[in-house]
């Protein structure tokens, strides 16, 4: 049987608009560290009703079964707020905040979580980040959506507490298929062209400017004697997106007063 063109052509656009399942990778950071996977849609209380069950990072309990993850409850007190971020091409995203602490412990909030999610449907969510900071002390920030030139980025930035600026992050461009993580790949290598060999710079963090399309880094030897030794200047590199993809448009090295 054949198929006429036109049905091949609705055909084809159907399936540009469906949510492919790469689209849907999950960063997960915990005391496990970072990884990535692609879980499945749930209705919004899976992430809400029992927040215990949500520590995909074994931080509450080590090597825990789902009934060692109820029982945590038995010490710890945990909470989940739901807050509204806004919507990207006909998606709504929505985070769940986590805080609570040690029974034991008075006034003393030491759980901090974070999970991002998107609905895909009537009460189907999917989520795209899940950060358990617990133990760090560090309150996170809501995420956010950010206009950088002519798109719209749903942003996610916290700082880990650490002295050497780090931060636990993550940046999407939507279309209709969903969400697609920013591409940097192109801003770093032209970034590289421009500074000296054997040294360092970030395009993350702090040194991200996404509302005026901007990085500014310090650029460091690659293995310096100290964290604070062996700065040898500093980058100053603008970009536009497009789509997901920063494009480099005007790169500056400045390098350190001798």
């Amino acid at each position: 049987m054949q198929m006429s063109k036109s049905w091949l052509g609705a055909l084809l656009g159907v399936a540009l608009c469906l949510p492919a399942s790469g689209q849907w990778r999950r960063i997960l950071i915990s005391g496990k560290g970072e990884t990535t996977d692609i879980p499945l849609p749930h209705p919004l209380r899976y992430f809400t009703a029992n927040p215990f069950l949500r520590d995909d990072g074994e931080d509450l309990c080590g090597l825990c079964t789902p009934d060692d993850k109820a029982r945590s409850a038995l010490k710890y007190s945990l909470r989940a707020m739901v807050n509204p971020v806004g919507d990207l091409a006909g998606y709504q995203v929505v985070d769940v905040l986590y805080s609570g602490s040690d029974r034991s412990v008075q006034n003393h909030d030491e759980i901090s979580w974070k999970s991002i999610l998107v609905r895909i449907g009537p009460d189907r969510y999917r989520e795209i980040f899940h950060l358990q900071a617990s133990g760090n002390m560090t309150s996170l920030k809501p995420s956010r959506i950010i206009p950088s030139g002519a798109e719209r980025v749903l942003a996610t930035m916290d700082f880990d507490g650490g002295v050497g600026g780090g931060c636990w992050e993550g940046y999407w461009w939507f279309n209709r298929a969903g969400p697609h993580s920013l591409d940097f790949s192109r801003l770093d290598a032209a970034i590289e062209k421009r500074i000296p060999g054997d040294t360092r710079f970030n395009t993350t963090c702090a040194d991200l400017d996404l509302k005026s399309s901007l990085v500014r880094s310090g650029v460091q030897k690659s293995h310096p004697e100290c964290h604070a030794c062996d700065w040898v200047g500093e980058v100053t590199a603008r970009f536009r997106l497009s789509g997901p993809i920063a494009e480099p448009i005007a790169i500056q090295f400045k390098p350190s007063q001798p």
